[in-house]
Order: structure tokens, then sequence, then C-alpha cells
């Protein structure tokens, strides 16, 4: 899934945004401090029309010589699920066409359909993501506007910030989502997305993340088993509460958002954290 990852480790920091469906959110380069900039527009708009006038005509001016701008997309934008490979799948242009059918299935039908790329295997299982097309538009304005960009979602950010489990379950806790996977030789085998509730609290978030890993492994077919637990969030490099729940510490970097953020600043923070991330490993 290279469109979805980049390896810089230069020292200079780049740009930072979070797209959300409803606005998005930054941090300059020459930022002193986590001081995070948003822009949201109104309800009645075209949620693409109006980013690409922002990027074109509002946002931030680069200097020349920066590395690419990171962009995140948060869950609202871009979804998550594992593929299976259907027998007798012939041709990578044959799984592709699974994968947009079944990206319509969990999803509904996008403007402009949906635009779908994934960690392509002949067989077993793989993890897919899906934005809707209708934005394209946007990243291409972005291209013109500053260069290189690189994009993103939370959940493939949050590979970066732990030693992932090579088997096993594992929730991840981030950009007001939780993602709870079955690993299998250190690949997602099943995944569950759900919403954090409004107003949530770190104890919340735990107290679901289980409940809803429970359903995941009755779905499977698979008892009561070991549950990590990787909270991306404010809080939640603290030890948990929850005595179902076996933490995996994470990378330090940039201090955490605070959970009722809006998303797209959550999705921001996951892009800067990564970057520190980088930085400090070079």
């Amino acid at each position: 899934m290279s469109r979805w990852r980049s390896k810089s480790a230069a020292s200079t920091l780049p740009l930072v945004l979070g797209v959300s469906g409803q606005g998005v959110a930054w941090l300059e380069p020459e930022a002193a401090s986590p001081t995070w900039q948003t822009w949201n527009w109104p309800e009645d708009t075209d949620g693409p029309t109006a980013l690409k006038d922002w990027v074109m005509n509002q946002s931030p001016t680069l200097s020349g010589g920066r590395q690419s701008v990171q962009v995140c997309l948060a869950p609202s934008l871009a979804q998550h699920w594992v593929q299976s490979v259907p027998a007798q799948t012939a041709s990578l242009s044959e799984l592709h066409a699974v994968a947009a059918a079944r990206a319509q299935q969990l999803w509904g039908a996008a403007p402009g359909g949906w635009m779908v790329t994934g960690d392509w295997q002949p067989k077993g299982a793989f993890l897919c993501t899906a934005v809707p097309a209708v934005w394209e538009p946007v990243w291409a304005a972005m291209r013109e506007r500053w260069g290189r960009i690189a994009l993103h979602t939370p959940l493939l950010l949050a590979q970066q910030q732990a030693a992932w489990p090579q088997n096993g379950w594992l929730a991840v806790a981030v950009a007001q989502r939780h993602y709870v996977q079955r690993r299998e030789s250190g690949r997602m085998a099943s995944l569950r997305s759900v919403r954090w509730p409004d107003a949530s609290t770190l104890d919340a978030l735990q107290a679901q993340a289980v409940q809803e890993a429970r359903r995941e492994m009755l779905r499977a077919g698979c008892g009561q088993e070991e549950l990590h637990w990787l909270a991306l969030c404010a809080g939640g490099d603290q030890a948990v509460t929850h005595t179902d729940l076996k933490s995996l510490t994470w990378s330090e970097g940039l201090p955490a958002v605070s959970l009722d953020a809006a998303e797209a600043v959550q999705a921001a923070w996951c892009a800067r954290q990564w970057v520190e991330g980088a930085r400090h490993a070079a």
C-alpha cells in the first residue's frame, strides 16, 4: 500500500494535515508548539470542492526544498477492511474489481465510486483501504500547490508506533475509532471498526474495546483470548485500568490531543506523531 505510506528521515519538519469529512486541521513546520489550526466548511457545502478551494487559495505557502506534505485521512473518509481472495481469482485486475465491489457492499455507493488500494496478495486475506474517488481532485490540487504529498490513515500510522503482536488479538484506539483485529503471522486476519461514543473517557474506551473484541472473537469462533491494547490518544501511555487488556507502549513524541478534539485534529496529530518518530529514529 505504498500510496498511503512514506519513509522520510529528513531532519526538517514537514507540513502535516488531517482531513475529515467535515474539515481540515494542520500544523505548520515552523510552529514552536503544537497549536493546531482548523477550518471546517459549511454543512451545506460540497466538501471536496471546498477543500480544493482552500488548498489553492488559503492554505499555507511552503518554501522550496521541503519534504513531502504529510496528509492523514480521518476514518470518516478512509475506510478499512480485510479482504479475502476468492477461489479462482485469475488476475490482479479481477482482485481489484472484487475489492471495489466489497467496498460498495460495506460502505454503500460513493460519488464517483471508491478509490481502493491494498496489500494485494494472490491468496489468503489482506488489508484494504477505500476513499471516495470524488476526493481525488483535492489530492491533485495539493500536489499542484506543494509538490509531493504522502497520504496516510491513522490505522496505518499506528503500525509505526508500537510492536504489534504477530499473532492474537489487538485493539487500537485512534482518531475517534476502535480497530479490533485478529492477527496471524504478522498480518490482519480480521478487522472490526467502531466509532468512539461522544464524550468518551479513557476508562470507557477500554471497556468498549473489550466489549467489541469479545464480539469479534465470538464471530470468528474463538474463545476468550488475550487482548492487546494500543491507545493513541490522551492518557493512552498510562497503565491500563481494565484487567482484560495488555497494554502496548507507543513511541514518545508530540503530546496527544484531547479525546474530544475534532477528528481532523486527531488525524493531523497522527501524522505529526509519525514524523517525530521518524525524525528521532534517523
